[in-house]
């Protein structure tokens, strides 16, 4: 129990840091999305190298400093881009990436660590989905951070209700070789909640969407996010370690707490787009 008041209130203080800034002020938002992101780059290459701190002493090192380089050239190009074409070639690179990484799970080796080290998946997984994240609050052209606030409600929401639901009623794992307490109750729980969510949104939210849409977007995030989770799961494992971080009491690492909202954001930045599309 006393675990569960330590996460619950380090996701408050989390969620709180994200949240303030998306309502105050667009600009604020993109700067603590940049200073998360650089976080997160740095975590993750971290994971990649097993805690190997020399940047720039190698060509490892040069590698990593490319990756950093590439977050800004990535966020010109995609926030400044008003050519749409350009955005779904971009939005599908990522996607098949996070594809291939989710078959990875249930085929080894498909897209296994040792690309990782190469910084391929860098630059799409992470990199790219971050810049897709944050510049959701401008997908329909004007600064609405709703969208934002929806999508991370319902990764949060599922993310809660799976871990009650899995210490409660959990008994079958959901994918026991990567990651043996996760359970298919817990995986069952998050999506139920997420869409009761989305319902409850679609009542006083008024994004253009329909009911039948809400409850498509409240499935595709919780779905995805679970599956990110793995993901990360997956390349810990690899790396050998159990968080990619240690600053957030009872999460890890920045990386941890962020893990299904990197992986789920471009499904759901496309769901969305689509949406907005054909209303």
């Amino acid at each position: 129990m006393k675990e569960f008041y330590i996460r619950s209130l380090t996701a408050f203080a989390y969620a709180t840091i994200l949240l303030f800034p998306l309502f105050i002020n667009e600009y604020i938002f993109y700067f603590v999305g940049f200073i998360c992101s650089l976080i997160l780059v740095f975590e993750f290459i971290k994971l990649i190298a097993n805690y190997n701190h020399k940047f720039l002493s190698s060509d490892t090192g040069k590698s990593n400093l490319i990756l950093y380089l590439t977050f800004p050239l990535y966020i010109s190009l995609f926030l400044l881009s008003y050519n749409w074409v350009f955005q779904l070639f971009f939005l599908i690179l990522i996607i098949i990436t996070n594809i291939l990484l989710g078959f990875s799970l249930l085929k080894k080796k498909l897209f296994s660590f040792s690309i990782l080290k190469n910084r391929f998946i860098g630059h799409f997984y992470l990199v790219g989905s971050l810049v897709i994240l944050f510049s959701m609050p401008t997908i329909s052209e004007i600064y609405n951070p709703n969208y934002v606030f929806c999508f991370l409600s319902l990764i949060w929401v599922s993310d809660s209700a799976a871990y009650v639901f899995g210490i409660n009623f959990g008994k079958r794992p959901l994918l026991k070789s990567v990651s043996p307490k996760k359970s298919i109750e817990g995986f069952i729980g998050g999506i139920i909640f997420s869409i009761i969510f989305s319902i409850i949104f679609y009542n006083y939210l008024n994004l253009g969407f329909n009911i039948v849409q809400w409850v498509i977007l409240g499935l595709l995030t919780a779905s995805a996010g679970a599956l990110g989770d793995l993901v990360q799961s997956q390349f810990k494992r690899e790396a050998g370690v159990k968080n990619s971080g240690n600053w957030l009491p009872g999460h890890g690492g920045l990386y941890d707490r962020m893990d299904s909202i990197i992986f789920a954001g471009p499904f759901i930045y496309l769901t969305i787009k689509i949406f907005l599309n054909v209303s």
